[in-house]
């Protein structure tokens, strides 16, 4: 059974203290997925769960910043066939044969969609 994800803000990529329940933080962090999940599964044995993975997500703003920010989908100057697609959370699922077509745009032409 798998429960999560959860997510943490760090600035440091090489900072893990979070990901080790041997380590205060991950401790912290432990008791307080234990807490949730025994909202809805009262008998879970904390000393059965394991971390599963761990990844980076890069974000386009930080949890202190309020407004809007788009994702970002542009070519990489000097990289020709290089396209970034950054920054795409929730809507990019519904937004995906937009931003698809937007790709073959800078990839094939301006016309490319309509072809």
């Amino acid at each position: 059974m798998r429960f999560g994800p959860d997510v943490e803000w760090v600035s440091d990529p090489t900072d893990l203290a979070a990901l080790s329940a041997s380590t205060p933080r991950g401790a912290a962090r432990l008791r307080e997925a234990v807490a949730e999940i025994r909202k809805y599964l009262p008998g879970v044995d904390p000393t059965a769960l394991a971390p599963d993975y761990a990844g980076m997500r890069p974000k386009l703003k930080g949890p202190e910043h309020a407004g809007f920010v788009d994702f970002v989908v542009r070519e990489e100057e000097g990289f020709r066939g290089w396209v970034n697609l950054l920054g795409i959370e929730s809507p990019g699922l519904t937004s995906a044969l937009a931003i698809a077509e937007r790709v073959e745009e800078l990839l094939y032409g301006n016309n490319a969609c309509e072809a």
